[in-house]
């Protein structure tokens, strides 16, 4: 009996899926990455492209490769394309802050998603506090590093909501007080510029310098990669946004901490936020998504157990 009951719920859910797939068929979302050869922004896109799919909604996917001229490009032709909603994870806060006005001017609802932009007119905003990833990231070098360690820190582009939030929470927790920083460059989220930024620091600096903090993951494997190459395993190594090898690379003990940054939850929610602006359905104007430290601490309940399991066993 309970076998016939779990087949007749199983149809009437598909029945009911099919029928909402239909009905949002007739909607279209644009979607504006802003480079989805940083491996983080991939996966909120791959995301977003699976709910749009599971939804039945159309979904445009434009990546702006990292330039904001492109980006604001990009919006000016979903916009002429007469799209139903845009999601737009910004380039730049300040830079891509005209496409805000762009969408409102043509009666468009407009989703930020992940990062900050200096407009704040938009229809509904996902993502994250940034600076709360720098301060969770700072603030556990802070907690293992002795006053007046050489470090390095390795940023995003410069004027980024994620670089600007991040190194904030960096100075907010006293990181940048307690150590001697050594140098602070830009690796623009890519793994092969932070690590050419790592192999000259290391024959720099030599055994003075004891950390590479990074303000994402694939610029923190970089550095790795840099490190292990030179022999170098007492370098201490951090990042953000709990990528797969970055994670493997905290569970071996190859990287002290990542911190964990939900992309599946971004796009998804992104594409759902958008659907409801674009029926008139309701829908919280601001949906923040916490992040939370990954250690040697919580890595093999966070592995086993998910995100709750690694909270509860605390980073």
């Amino acid at each position: 009996m309970k076998r016939i009951l779990g087949i007749v719920l199983a149809l009437v859910m598909v029945l009911t899926m099919g029928a909402f797939a239909e009905e949002n068929s007739q909607y279209v979302i644009g979607f504006s990455s802003k480079d989805n050869s940083d491996t983080f922004v991939a996966n909120i896109a791959d995301a977003a492209v699976a709910k749009a799919e599971e939804l039945g909604v159309k979904l445009l996917m434009y990546d702006a490769r990292g330039d904001v001229n492109q980006q604001i490009s990009d919006v000016e032709t979903m916009i002429a394309q007469g799209v139903d909603a845009i999601v737009v994870i910004p380039q730049s806060v300040e830079g891509s802050a005209p496409v805000v006005q762009m969408c409102n001017d043509a009666g468009i609802p407009i989703i930020i998603d992940n990062g900050d932009i200096a407009d704040k007119n938009y229809t509904a905003f996902v993502g994250c506090t940034d600076q709360q990833s720098g301060e969770i990231l700072g603030q556990w070098f802070v907690d293992n590093l002795a006053e007046g360690s050489k470090i390095c820190i390795i940023e995003g582009p410069m004027g980024q909501s994620g670089q600007v939030g991040r190194y904030a929470g960096f100075e907010a927790v006293g990181m940048l007080d307690k150590f001697e920083v050594l140098a602070c460059q830009t690796a623009n989220w890519k793994r092969d510029e932070a690590m050419a930024l790592a192999e000259d620091w290391i024959v720099t600096y030599g055994e003075d310098l004891v950390a590479i903090v990074c303000e994402n993951d694939d610029m923190a494997m970089g550095a790795l990669a840099a490190c292990e190459a030179a022999g170098r395993d007492d370098i201490l190594i951090g990042g953000v946004d709990a990528i797969a090898d970055a994670v493997q690379a905290v569970k071996e003990g190859r990287m002290e901490i990542s911190v964990l940054q939900d992309a599946a939850g971004q796009g998804e929610k992104g594409v759902e936020v958008a659907l409801a602006a674009a029926k008139g359905e309701a829908f919280e104007f601001d949906t923040r998504i916490p992040f939370v430290g990954l250690t040697a601490n919580n890595i093999d309940a966070y592995l086993e157990g998910g995100v709750a399991a690694a909270v509860e066993a605390g980073a």
